[in-house]
């Protein structure tokens, strides 16, 4: 059910996310394997988003400046931007920005691009995120992300 309608997200930049590190695994509708995924918040401005065992692949890793992606890694082959994203796109059949995972692993809509909030999340680039927030830490355990008969589970065991 949509309960509201907003044009940018709140202003929250990455230095003031809370903790540093996330960890998890996370499953996508129709793979048959569950890759762990871990974020770290480097220094203010630098995150790295590593993804281990998944999608065939040995490991996905992306730099992210200022929340746009920098460049990355895909089973040890350095690739700028616009092939990570590809590669990305390939393995996984998302059709996601990059940028947007780090955001949405936080459980929050990407400041770059409209949403609308939803009554356990938001809708953004036409996805729906369903977020379960545990009731002693506060910050999300379990996010599901939904389009049309794509569903991905992110699965989050830590935050540090």
């Amino acid at each position: 059910m949509l309960v509201g309608c907003q044009t940018r997200a709140p202003s929250v930049s990455p230095a003031e996310y809370e903790p540093a590190l996330v960890k998890g695994r996370l499953s996508v509708t129709g793979l048959k394997i569950n890759p762990n995924f871990s974020l770290a918040q480097l220094d203010a401005q630098t995150q790295q988003l590593k993804i281990t065992g998944a999608f065939g692949l040995s490991a996905i890793e992306v730099l992210f400046v200022e929340g746009r992606v920098q460049r990355g890694l895909v089973d040890q082959v350095e690739m700028d931007r616009a092939a990570l994203q590809s590669a990305f796109s390939v393995a996984t059949g998302l059709d996601i920005p990059l940028s947007v995972v780090p955001v949405w692993i936080r459980g929050l809509p990407h400041e770059r691009y409209r949403w609308r909030s939803l009554e356990s999340g938001f809708e953004q680039l036409g996805w729906q995120v369903v977020i379960s927030r545990a009731s002693v830490s506060g910050h999300p355990q379990r996010i599901e992300v939904f389009k049309d008969e794509t569903k991905v589970v992110l699965g989050i065991r830590v935050w540090q």
